[in-house]
């Protein structure tokens, strides 16, 4: 059986995408939170990696603001519709998309200058096993000047464990995505089976597919211990995108949004 990004991201790509789109008018305020961040510890970038940027919502806005940009995601239609995006929003001199495979990505980005960081936001990591997921830091570290930076947003186990349900559903245009939800704690992994259902009449939906995935995801501490352990140092955390900045956020928060540097 195809490992479930091939799946999801490359033979059933249009499946995603009326969620990534969903998602577009979120995107610049998202930016505006990721800039203030950096301001905040001291990063004035110019050229920055977007990370399994899928259909570059965030690279667009990034352009938008004067940052060069190269966005990469396993997935050649979002690429293709990132590159359509940039056109129209006039900052194809900036940004610029690629196809690559997170788990070779130093290869396919060798010719590439150091970047001053890089983003992977939306819980866009954490697709494959511990020992995977270190190596694309390791290679990631390679692909930044010395003081730049990794920045990550990714979903907060602290609060999925006080907070999962176990089923769900989301209506996209004429799509309704059921979820099934399983955490194990054992690997602090989730296993989901998305099923896909496509509205062919007034009342009436037929089902298109069905995709079981997984991913790994950490608590605060776990990821500093991870981005530690492949060469990062860790540089400062705040809440997801769009969560409330509390004393107790950070355990409170649905995503984390970590930010660590190259010495």
């Amino acid at each position: 059986m195809a490992q479930w990004t091939k799946e999801l991201f490359e033979k059933y790509q249009e499946l995603f995408l009326d969620v990534l789109e969903e998602r577009l008018a979120q995107a610049p305020g998202e930016v505006d939170a990721l800039l203030k961040y950096f301001k905040e510890q001291g990063f004035r970038p110019q050229r920055i990696l977007d990370f399994n940027c899928g259909i570059g919502r965030h690279s667009v806005e990034l352009g938008k603001r004067g940052i060069k940009v190269l966005g990469t995601d396993i997935s050649p239609l979002y690429i293709e519709v990132a590159k359509k995006r940039a056109k129209e929003a006039k900052v194809d001199d900036k940004v610029r998309f690629q196809v690559a495979d997170m788990r070779e990505i130093a290869l396919v980005l060798k010719k590439e200058k150091p970047f001053d960081g890089i983003v992977c936001l939306w819980t866009s990591f954490g697709f494959y096993d511990d020992k995977t997921n270190d190596d694309i830091l390791r290679q990631c570290l390679k692909l930044v000047r010395a003081g730049g930076f990794f920045v990550i947003e990714i979903m907060n186990r602290d609060w999925l464990v006080r907070n999962l349900s176990e089923r769900g559903f989301t209506k996209v245009k004429d799509r309704i995505i059921l979820e099934e939800r399983h955490f194990n704690p054992n690997n602090s992994r989730t296993y989901n089976t998305w099923t896909y259902l496509t509205k062919k009449g007034k009342n009436t939906f037929v089902l298109d597919k069905e995709i079981a995935l997984d991913y790994r995801i950490w608590s605060l501490h776990e990821l500093i211990e991870m981005f530690t352990r492949t060469g990062w140092q860790f540089k400062a955390a705040y809440p997801g995108f769009g969560q409330p900045q509390r004393d107790d956020s950070l355990i409170e928060s649905r995503h984390l949004l970590l930010i660590v540097e190259k010495q």
